[in-house]
């Protein structure tokens, strides 16, 4: 059986973090555990005054991963398709949760901020996502809202594996500082053998909300096979500028690119653009003649996300609220901001007539009505 090959990783600070001058809290790798054994990682830290250290978190998240995956397979022969069933379920979850414990608690150990208050894991909070690769089998298993994508010879993608959520709204997630969350591990743990997959796409939860539909972000992820180095950080900027504006992961893995991408259907299905970067590489994403209409699209086909989509953007209401002069330079190049030109262009004193579904209508005058309040917004982890 073809072994994996040409396995890669890139993360990308969002452009939202950019404008306001933060770190990226998305960390990724890709190891080499052994001959026949690679690992794929990515990492999501949450973000916001509460979680303000989540971007080392995310970084000690994919160590500790690695750390304890290779401590298994020094004492776990790769044969053992069940036992490794069992780690992926029970027990890598547990010791890669105390490895990154002990981590994070050394780094606070070294703050000057520690010596007045107290630790706590949800400074460093993420989420954390990871692929085991043999030719053999390969398996899976994580916490947070991560997607992975399985390509097919033929070219057919799927979405394999998702977070879902009982009850949770906006930007909730599950989180590796949650303790009591170890078991959502195991509705995530998956072990294929014998598996027909040519490639297997694993990324944070930026580059799907940077889509309109998840037949697009499905396609994004085909794309994303034929390019590498610098062309696939290249395009992860564009997507995060087009779309989400969140810091971007991607961790790939694969045996061959699919003969039969269609590049023409593409075009013609989806309304994609191309642009040429470097070296005769291709990236094709989502751009429509009008940001602000891919913008709406991909609030209004994702209405769950619309109220922190704008949370985020609650100093921008203010600003425009207190000087409205500044809504032209938005409106003047909507391409560099596109949700920021979708604010000016919803603000009371514009007289233009907006077009948007319902949900966003009524968060967008929510936001208005509330341009005064300036708590910082926070992605905060669900119950499990």
């Amino acid at each position: 059986m073809r072994a994996w090959s040409a396995a890669r990783h890139c993360s990308v600070i969002g452009a939202a973090h950019r404008r306001q001058s933060k770190p990226c809290q998305d960390a990724s790798q890709v190891c080499q555990i052994s001959p026949d054994l690679q690992l794929l990682l990515v990492s999501d830290g949450h973000g916001g005054s509460r979680y303000r250290l989540s971007d080392v978190g995310s970084r000690l998240a994919c160590l500790a991963a690695e750390q304890a995956v290779v401590a298994v397979a020094s004492a776990l022969s790769l044969k053992d398709e069940q036992g490794w069933r069992q780690q992926l379920e029970r027990e890598l979850p547990a010791a890669i949760e105390q490895r990154w414990l002990r981590a994070i608690e050394e780094h606070w150990s070294s703050q000057a901020e520690a010596a007045e208050a107290s630790f706590s894991s949800s400074l460093y909070g993420c989420t954390l996502g990871m692929v085991l690769l043999t030719p053999q089998w390969w398996g899976c298993t994580g916490i947070g809202d991560w997607d992975l994508v399985a390509i097919q010879a033929g070219g057919e993608a799927s979405l394999v594996n998702q977070e879902q959520l009982a009850q949770a709204s906006g930007e909730a997630t599950l989180s590796l500082c949650q303790s009591h969350a170890l078991s959502a591990w195991t509705a995530r743990a998956q072990l294929h053998p014998h598996p027909s997959e040519t490639a297997l796409v694993l990324c944070t939860d930026g580059i799907r909300k940077s889509c309109a539909t998840d037949a697009d972000f499905l396609q994004l992820c085909l794309q994303m096979l034929e390019i590498e180095g610098e062309a696939l950080a290249q395009g992860l900027k564009e997507i995060t500028a087009q779309g989400s504006g969140d810091d971007v992961s991607v961790a790939i893995a694969q045996r061959s690119v699919p003969a039969n991408i269609q590049r023409s259907a593409s075009l013609a299905s989806l309304g994609v653009a191309a642009a040429v970067l470097g070296a005769g590489l291709w990236w094709w994403w989502l751009k429509p003649s009008d940001p602000l209409t891919l913008e709406i699209q991909q609030l209004c086909g994702h209405p769950e996300r619309i109220e922190a989509s704008l949370k985020q953007r609650r100093q921008q209401f203010q600003a425009l609220l207190s000087s409205p002069a500044k809504a032209r330079e938005l409106l003047d190049h909507p391409q560099r901001d596109p949700l920021g030109a979708l604010i000016a262009r919803s603000a009371p004193a514009t007289q233009s007539a907006l077009e948007v579904c319902p949900a966003l209508e009524q968060a967008l005058r929510a936001q208005w009505k509330a341009a005064g309040e300036t708590q910082e917004p926070s992605r905060a982890p669900a119950r499990p």
